[in-house]
Parts: structure tokens; C-alpha cells; sequence
């Protein structure tokens, strides 16, 4: 049951996607999408700088994972481009992860070039992740679920409603940043090929990693 509720999910973001980038494709069947679709996309640091990982919609059922690395997340973004013959965009991409190893620079920075250049939807659930983001992203489309972006959306989103009852989105991060405010993402753990959720947010402030936070009660003292 779940397993068709997730398909026929992703196949309306997929017919969705499909009509707002082409309009006349209902009578252009085999017309080639010139845009690379990704549902959700990570970054985390590396040896040459930067990777970025994107789930990237094949068709209603199918996703498969870009990535590529480059001096700067531009850059990176760029190769996929390169690669892909296409263009990316993130107008549906409903989760966005950023590894720990991003620890010591402003995130906010890589935040905003999403809005910025792929203006990427402000409700973009956020995780903060010890795990590898690429392994993880596998991970979370390996156990379908009714969520386009797998298992990381729904854990990033019971998160956000039954557990710290606040937004964990783009949106009320930059809100907090820009008001100089303690901001907050959901902390999933991947270790062992497996997703954990620690029950825990990851409080930035001035957009730097600052620490893991456990409980809500901790979240307003921090606050």
C-alpha cells in the first residue's frame, strides 16, 4: 500500500514538473526534458572542495543519484550540468542535506545560492547529517515511502511536526539567521548503511554549526 501511494505521489510531482517545464508536452510526448529534476539534493565537503548529490527523477517510479565535485558548490553544480547535457532544477525539491564535514563555514551561503539560482521552494525540509550524504541519499530511496524525497523526508518530517512541533525548513532558517536568531535543522544520523533519527536538531548560529540539541525545553534555553 505504501509502495503505491509513494508512485502515484511522485507521479503527480513528476506530471507536475513535466507540464510547468513544458506546457505543450501533452502533444509532444517525445519531447526530451532539457531540465535535470531533483527531488532532493546534499553537498558536503571534499578532498577537491565540494560534492553535490541530487536525486534526480528519471520518471514516476524511478530516481537515480548525480553528483559531482567541484572548488566551489557552482562548480559543482556545473559539472552535473555538464554531464547531464542538462540544466538542473530544484522546483521540486522538497529536502535538502548538508553533511557534517561543512562544519566551520556559514551554510548559509550554500542555502541562499539554492534560492538564489535555482529558486528552490522556501518549505525545503533541512537535515544536518554525521553520515555520508551520498550513501544516505541511497539509503533513503532504497525504503520507499509516500514521500518524493524517501525515508529522509518523512523522518525530516514527522521531525518537524510531531517532535520539535516547529518548521525545520529553508524558510524559517533564514527567518531565524536573518534575525539573528539560533536556526535549526533536523539531525539524522546514517551509520551502517542505515538512517537513524536522533532525536535531536543540529542550532546554528550565524549560519556555523554550533551543537546538537536534544530536547525542545533545550531548544528555547538555547534560544
Amino acid at each position: 500500500m505504501i509502495r503505491i501511494l509513494w508512485r502515484k505521489k511522485v507521479l503527480v510531482v513528476f506530471l507536475a514538473a513535466l507540464l510547468i517545464l513544458f506546457p505543450g508536452a501533452s502533444v509532444r510526448p517525445a519531447q526530451a526534458l532539457s531540465k535535470t529534476i531533483f527531488l532532493s539534493v546534499g553537498v558536503e565537503k571534499s578532498a577537491g572542495g565540494y560534492t553535490v548529490i541530487g536525486a534526480a527523477m528519471i520518471n514516476a517510479e524511478e530516481t537515480k543519484l548525480v553528483s559531482a565535485e567541484g572548488a566551489a558548490v557552482e562548480e559543482a553544480f556545473g559539472q552535473i550540468t555538464s554531464r547531464q547535457g542538462r540544466t538542473v532544477s530544484l522546483a521540486h525539491c522538497n529536502l535538502i542535506v548538508l553533511g557534517a564535514s561543512l562544519s566551520g563555514e556559514n551554510v548559509a551561503n550554500i542555502l541562499e545560492y539554492f534560492l538564489e539560482k535555482f529558486e528552490v521552494s522556501n518549505n525545503a525540509l533541512l537535515v544536518w547529517t554525521n553520515g555520508d550524504v551520498k550513501g544516505m541519499l541511497e539509503a533513503s530511496f532504497k525504503s520507499k515511502t509516500d514521500a518524493p524525497g524517501g525515508m529522509l523526508e518523512t523522518i525530516a518530517a514527522h521531525n518537524q511536526l510531531n517532535v520539535f512541533k516547529r518548521p525545520l525548513t529553508l524558510d524559517r532558517f533564514f527567518k531565524d539567521y536573518f534575525g539573528g536568531r539560533v536556526a535549526f535543522m533536523s539531525a539524522i544520523s546514517f551509520e551502517t548503511d542505515e538512517i537513524y533519527n536522533t532525536g535531536q536538531v543540529a542550532a546554528f548560529k550565524n549560519g556555523l554549526f554550533k551543537r546538537l540539541v536534544a530536547q525542545t525545553s533545550d531548544i528555547l534555553d538555547y534560544e
